[in-house]
């Protein structure tokens, strides 16, 4: 995983803030950024299967809170 997060970033991604889908991926993430120091920051929003089988009623809310985290 390391090693492909590397080669990713070395295209000359901007690093400064990563989008993490689902609090579980976030963990490992966060895990694996505290060893490297790949991102400055991190934003969690929640999976899209999440959302789909249990808020589905509260869509479009998690919808808002994607555009407004990919507006920063």
């Amino acid at each position: 995983m390391i090693d492909s997060l590397k080669k990713h970033i070395s295209l000359n991604l901007d690093t400064s803030e990563v989008f993490i889908l689902g609090k579980k991926n976030a963990d490992f993430i966060a895990k694996l950024n505290q060893e490297e120091k790949l991102f400055d920051t991190m934003t969690v929003l929640d999976h899209p299967r999440f959302i789909q089988q249990y808020k589905s009623k509260e869509k479009d809310l998690y919808i808002d809170k994607y555009i407004l985290a990919l507006k920063k």
